[in-house]
């Protein structure tokens, strides 16, 4: 996949509703369509940087058949905060799934990756203990799923769980 690079003044900022709401004008500025505080795209969108350490096409599904993404902002903006409190880098294993996606990978049929809300994500470096950790100690909202070898994260109810 070739990544794209533009000439863009990324705000520093803390606060993940700001974050969220920067994200959505640089996808609008590059004619990514937003419906709300979601970005919609596919394999063909360009390949736009949107925080410091996440390029759109790490958000796309993972579904061979149909690329069509839905991402919420406000996950994309949680994950680069918890990836700057980790200080090394994060990969994302899964993100939207519609639904028939979603039942093919056993996904849980009330899941928040049918919705665009939720990231499994995963310490590119093998420090799932130290991933697990910055997790627990900065995300205050939202579920949490602890696995072997990935987090999930999600923009839904706060709920913890171990898989």
């Amino acid at each position: 996949m070739l990544l794209q690079k533009y000439s863009l003044n990324l705000p520093d900022m803390s606060n993940n509703k700001n974050l969220a709401s920067s994200i959505l004008v640089i996808a609008g500025k590059y004619g990514v369509k937003t419906d709300g505080d979601y970005l919609e795209f596919n394999k063909n969108s360009p390949n736009i940087r949107l925080t410091e350490n996440f390029h759109l096409h790490e958000f796309l599904t993972k579904n061979q058949k149909n690329s069509f993404t839905r991402i919420n902002a406000n996950i994309i903006a949680e994950v680069q905060t918890l990836r700057d409190a980790f200080g090394s880098p994060i990969g994302i294993s899964s993100s939207y799934r519609s639904p028939e996606y979603n039942r093919s990978v056993n996904g849980a049929t009330s899941s928040q990756h049918i919705l665009g809300n939720a990231l499994d994500t995963y310490p590119l470096h093998n420090d799932i203990a130290g991933w697990k950790k910055v997790v627990k100690e900065n995300k205050k909202s939202g579920g949490i799923g602890y696995y072997k070898t990935f987090v999930h994260i999600d923009t839904g109810r706060t709920r913890f769980w171990n898989g």
